[in-house]
């Protein structure tokens, strides 16, 4: 008989249940233009998803593994996740959060008349998604993906989940805001490399969860706060439009003076190293300033 030395395990570390999750099932609610690309890239990862959305044909379009927009590569893995049995669709947002382990948000945030943000589909996906909670046992992961106000997270869709389902933040539920980098004609290629991965979480679990769907694509996410994440989207956002809004003027300028503007982007963009870069002023602070890289 062969006896086997003895294993030592005193210097072993316990794992906590919840790092044992292992791909978890996700529902995705609003099947816009985020969400079908969420829809498809997650369930190419490996992921069971559930889309999620009032309008019936954009449900069927998806459920038939067809793309509800024009974007390059979507369809091909709408009806490859269809195929495989990695997606599926519905209109009942409660059920999906019943059936599924987190809850991607990705619903419209129109302005409202007086210029403010309009609330109402979180305020209605919240009311829905604290149905599902209410009905389950187990933690769920409410995911934002909204652009939204800093502070729209923790003191609008929070407080509604938590007094409708009867549940708490912390041990019933984690939240979490993780705004997307998505280009239009090429989101799916930016979902697959990303210029970066924001994860603001109310706690490690939930950030955890977040890391580990993410790691395939992206070892190195910045993990913040919510309200960090959410300012991050807001200004990422005010970035780019004010660079549209330098070239339109330039345009304007370069038109007055008979010279074609697009001659003159296509030499300025030519310098890479014309970057916003941070810098150590002489008290310590980071601050920032447009230098050479």
């Amino acid at each position: 008989m062969t006896h086997l030395a003895p294993i030592s395990t005193a210097n072993a570390l316990p794992i906590p249940l919840h790092s044992v999750i292992a791909k978890p099932a996700i529902s995705v609610v609003g099947l816009g233009y985020v969400g079908a690309v969420s829809t498809a890239c997650l369930s190419s990862l490996g992921h069971h998803v559930v889309g999620v959305d009032v309008d019936p044909l954009k449900t069927a379009d998806i459920a038939a593994g067809r793309s509800p927009i024009h974007e390059a590569g979507l369809e091909r893995l709408l009806s490859k996740g269809v195929e495989g049995g990695l997606i599926t669709t519905t209109d009942d947002l409660a059920a999906a959060v019943e059936d599924t382990d987190v809850t991607f948000v990705s619903v419209g945030t129109p302005t409202a008349s007086d210029g403010s943000c309009d609330y109402r589909y979180i305020q209605a996906a919240a009311q829905a998604m604290a149905e599902g909670l209410a009905r389950k046992s187990s933690f769920h992961y409410f995911v934002m993906r909204c652009s939204i106000p800093p502070g729209t997270t923790m003191s609008v869709m929070t407080p509604i989940i938590e007094a409708v389902s009867g549940r708490k933040l912390g041990e019933d539920f984690g939240v979490a805001f993780n705004p997307e980098f998505l280009r239009e004609g090429v989101a799916v290629d930016d979902f697959y490399a990303p210029p970066k991965t924001v994860i603001g979480a109310t706690c490690d679990r939930t950030a955890y969860v977040l890391k580990q769907i993410y790691a395939p694509i992206d070892e190195t996410p910045f993990v913040t706060s919510i309200e960090t994440a959410e300012m991050v989207k807001y200004v990422d956002n005010v970035w780019h439009a004010t660079k549209v809004c330098f070239a339109n003027e330039v345009g304007r300028l370069a038109k007055s003076l008979g010279i074609d503007s697009h001659d003159v982007m296509d030499v300025f963009c030519q310098d890479h190293k014309l970057n916003l870069v941070p810098i150590l002023s002489q008290t310590g602070l980071r601050v920032w300033r447009f230098l050479p890289s």
